[in-house]
Formats: structure tokens, C-alpha cells, sequence
């Protein structure tokens, strides 16, 4: 495990490792009411949230909501923000975390969350400009989802670490 990686998974276990979910935070741009398909917050069971902005090749990673600390520097951009919780969201508690990363650069493709059983899972893919989330993914699904979104790399060739209970270390898989 290369010095990228291991600070990816550093961030995994302290922001997101048994950490219970209860929804995904949207913000749209209060002008034209358009969703910002860049950013995305999980709200955890304390009201606390983990947000997630990528433009470029990494996600940057923030324990702030937006209107507390700007830390993805929105109001650069943006007036007012509107937050959106998902309507159909299933709470579960991250036993389970899947990393995948680009084999030829130090980039972030997508993050796998589940519960021990895998019945209730996000998939969190980072698209250069924007972030897709794919609810409820069973894992033998996951293949499938990543080649629908990541036709410049095989899923195959992506390096991907897992950390699950009760094992509780990184493996690569």
C-alpha cells in the first residue's frame, strides 16, 4: 500500500468506518433551484455530516456543513445554497468499505459502503466533475456499475481495498 492509498484509508476509518448514515444532503443553487452535482454530503445519526467534493481527480473530504464552514469554497461561486435530503434512503451503519483506485494514477474512482450483510449499500463514484451515488448496490452488482460509469478503466484492473468487521484491516482484494 503506497503513501496515496494509506492516507485515503486513513480518511475512511475516521470519517466513515461504523459510522451510522441516515441520509445523503444535496445542495442546489437557490437562483435556479440546479443541484450541484459536485458536492454531496451523508448526514450521520448525531446530525453530523461527511461531505464529499471533487473537481478534478480527488475528492476533497470535509466533517463541516456547508453553511457552518465553507471548506469546498462554494460561496466562491454560488449566493445561497439550498439543502435536500434523499427521499428514499435506507439508514444503515458502515460495516463494510470498498476503495477503488485508478491502477495508473493516484486518483479516487469510487468509494463502496455497506452494512455486514451488504442489504443496505451506497456507492460513491467520483467523475472528474461531478458525483453519482448509487443506492441499495448488492456487491455482486458492483462490477456492472462501475464499467456503466468508467469506461477508461476496466474494473478488473482497478486496485481495490476492502476493510470489513470483524476483520476490521485493509485487504487488497
Amino acid at each position: 500500500m503506497n503513501n496515496y492509498i494509506k492516507s485515503f484509508t486513513k480518511k475512511m476509518d475516521k470519517f466513515l468506518w461504523k459510522e451510522e448514515f441516515t441520509n445523503i444532503i444535496y445542495l442546489h443553487d437557490k437562483e435556479d433551484n440546479e443541484r450541484l452535482d459536485q458536492v454531496l454530503f451523508l448526514k450521520k445519526n448525531n446530525e453530523d455530516v461527511v461531505g464529499f467534493y471533487i473537481r478534478g481527480t480527488n475528492p476533497l473530504i470535509s466533517v463541516n456543513k456547508v453553511h457552518n464552514l465553507d471548506d469546498f469554497n462554494l460561496f466562491a461561486t454560488y449566493d445561497e445554497l439550498i439543502e435536500y435530503e434523499e427521499n428514499d434512503f435506507n439508514l444503515f451503519k458502515t460495516e463494510c468499505i470498498r476503495l477503488y483506485f485508478n491502477p495508473n494514477f493516484h486518483e479516487l474512482l469510487g468509494i463502496y459502503l455497506s452494512d455486514i450483510n451488504g442489504v443496505s449499500s451506497l456507492i460513491i463514484l467520483f467523475l472528474q466533475d461531478e458525483i453519482q451515488i448509487v443506492n441499495d448496490c448488492e456487491i455482486s452488482d458492483i462490477d456492472s456499475v462501475f464499467e456503466k460509469f468508467f469506461l477508461q478503466v476496466s474494473v478488473g484492473n482497478m486496485i481495490v481495498y476492502e476493510k470489513i468487521n470483524p476483520k476490521s484491516i485493509w485487504m487488497l482484494l
